[in-house]
């Protein structure tokens, strides 16, 4: 807990008024809140005695309204302002978390899933910001409640008061004993949680999928086996807490069952002890018995707040791998790029995923690569989009190693289609919309004719307002494609980055688009990765990869001419279309 507020502390200091007034309304509360007892005593003694009046009565009947306007205006204005920061620390917090997400580099989301991260950013910052705020201040309370109560229960009788807590440490042993098997099953119920919300999340997303393989009931099978794991694990959290809260209410009974007797045992034997006393002792116990019963809730939130605390903070304090160095500047726009001696593996590999690459592209120049299946072509790609650090080597822009420039500026200038094409829940036209940069010059409908979509909007029940629906479920692959691409083209970058992105789209689409590319991006550089051939025909130079090395070079001609890979693929593709036709 204590954790918390001293990472927190930025956030104390900065609303501290709103704090100490907080703390100074609760005080006030609190006191006020235990005036009725002592009148209520004070009335059954002076009936008892037979010495009440009319004068009495109503000093009593303005004094109890006066004190409920006390309690009334000073809990609403505690609620409000609680709440106030309650909502400024959640904002806050997940403001924070999200801008540490989008600082870190493609290392980080192959460690913390997604479902995991919503996890994180929704449950976990809400049970944060409430611990904070709220519990902070109901822990405040009960312990002014605690030591305003028992100071009243001193002042009647020290030898009572003294009888009727012996039992209470009790409750100090059992949170003891049950307070880390809580903190250690919460800690595995909300990684159970993650877990299942990024199941869900993979079978909303992989619905096409799913329903292709007929495999509805394996899915089902699946999430219901995640669900009664998550089930099982909070089943026995809430088992814990179960044996937690009735030990403080019989202890709580056992201590009421002593100050009745005892008490009354001072009233029989006439011990300057009375029965408005009595009732006014017992009122005080059930004061301070209470917030035992919240101080058992608190106890167990502020554990489980640890582990929601813990786990947002692995986020907020996760580094980036690829920092910008103190001298690196904007890259203003692409010249040239030169990849020497380029190598690479990832974090958890063994072998290198690209070797020794040297490979240069200039301004007005497409550059193709191909290559089998896990060759390492995105993967070469991958570096220049700086997601990585390279292992050996550097790439050279202008003339000047990358990292002499900002990351952000290096990804600003360029215009990146990957295999997987990402698509909102929002309409066609936002979608695209999504790429307008500062150096954009084409309209909409520009980019919509050069990635040949303009040919399926009719087909569209809304034309370019069409809801696309979750990832473009909507659409087919080869409308993803070309939506994704027509995106890209409206950034008007100076290097466009086609990553097996004319896959789903057919011969002559896909010549369509490659002519468009040729005619309206005549001035930036173009990179495509490709499976079939005829999209990297026409390029000034092709690369070969194979095994994350570049094993064949040249144009379309010349690696016709070595008859190696390319010229055997090349022919087969082509006997393939000719019997498609």
């Amino acid at each position: 807990m204590f954790k918390i507020f001293r990472d927190l502390n930025w956030f104390i200091k900065k609303h501290w008024f709103k704090y100490s007034l907080i703390i100074l309304l609760t005080i006030l509360f609190t006191y006020a809140v235990t005036l009725p007892a002592q009148f209520l005593g004070d009335i059954i003694d002076k009936i008892d005695r037979k010495t009440i009046d009319r004068d009495y009565v109503i000093y009593i009947f303005i004094a109890m309204a006066i004190i409920g306007v006390v309690i009334y205006l000073s809990g609403a204005l505690k609620r409000y302002y609680t709440g106030s920061l309650t909502h400024k620390l959640f904002y806050n917090l997940r403001y924070n978390f999200l801008t540490t997400l989008f600082k870190q580099d493609a290392d980080f989301f192959e460690e913390i899933y997604a479902g995991d991260l919503i996890s994180r950013a929704t449950s976990d910052v809400g049970t944060v910001s409430r611990v904070s705020t709220h519990m902070v201040f109901a822990l405040f309370d009960t312990i002014m409640m605690l030591i305003i109560s028992s100071t009243r229960m001193i002042t009647l009788n020290l030898n009572l008061t003294l009888l009727a807590v012996i039992p209470l440490p009790i409750i100090f042993l059992i949170v003891i004993i049950l307070r880390p098997k809580i903190s250690q099953n919460w800690r595995k119920v909300r990684a159970q949680v993650g877990h299942l919300n990024n199941q869900v999340m993979e079978s909303v997303t992989g619905t096409k999928l799913v329903r292709g393989f007929v495999k509805e009931k394996e899915d089902e099978q699946k999430l219901s086996d995640s669900a009664t794991l998550a089930y099982k694990i909070e089943r026995k959290s809430v088992l814990l807490r179960s044996v937690f809260m009735p030990s403080f209410r019989i202890i709580t009974l056992i201590s009421m069952g002593i100050s009745i007797a005892y008490g009354s045992y001072l009233i029989i034997h006439q011990m300057d002890f009375t029965v408005g006393n009595l009732i006014s002792f017992n009122l005080y116990l059930g004061m301070f018995s209470a917030p035992l019963f919240q101080l058992g809730n608190q106890i167990t939130f502020i554990a489980q707040s640890g582990v929601s605390f813990d786990r947002i903070n692995e986020v907020l304090e996760a580094k980036p791998t690829i920092k910008d160095k103190e001298c690196a500047k904007d890259l203003i726009n692409i010249h040239k790029i030169e990849y020497r001696d380029v190598s690479f593996r990832y974090p958890k590999d063994q072998n290198y995923s690209i070797e020794n690459i040297n490979l240069s592209i200039e301004k007005g120049k497409t550059l193709g690569i191909v290559g089998k299946t896990g060759s390492g072509k995105s993967t070469l790609i991958r570096q220049l989009l700086r997601q990585f650090p390279i292992t050996s080597g550097n790439i050279w822009i202008n003339e000047k190693p990358i990292n002499r420039y900002k990351k952000e500026s290096v990804r600003l200038n360029i215009a990146y289609v990957p295999q997987e094409h990402m698509l909102f829940s929002r309409t066609v036209l936002d979608n695209v919309k999504l790429g307008i940069s500062p150096a954009t010059i084409y309209s909409i409908d520009e980019v919509v004719k050069m990635a040949d979509f303009e040919k399926d909007l009719p087909f569209l029940h809304d034309g370019l307002a069409t809801m696309v629906g979750e990832a473009g479920v909507t659409l087919s692959g080869g409308q993803k494609q070309r939506l994704s691409i027509a995106r890209a083209l409206l950034r008007n970058s100076d290097l466009i980055i086609l990553d097996d992105s004319l896959s789903a789209v057919d011969g002559m689409t896909e010549a369509n688009i490659l002519r468009n590319l040729k005619d309206f991006c005549a001035e930036q550089m173009k990179i495509i990765i490709a499976h079939r051939l005829t999209a990297v025909e026409s390029a000034d130079e092709i690369i070969v990869m194979d095994g994350g090395k570049i094993v064949e070079r040249g144009t379309h001609q010349q690696l016709m001419e070595q008859k190696k890979w390319y010229y055997e693929q090349y022919l087969i593709q082509e006997m393939e279309d000719d019997h498609a036709k």
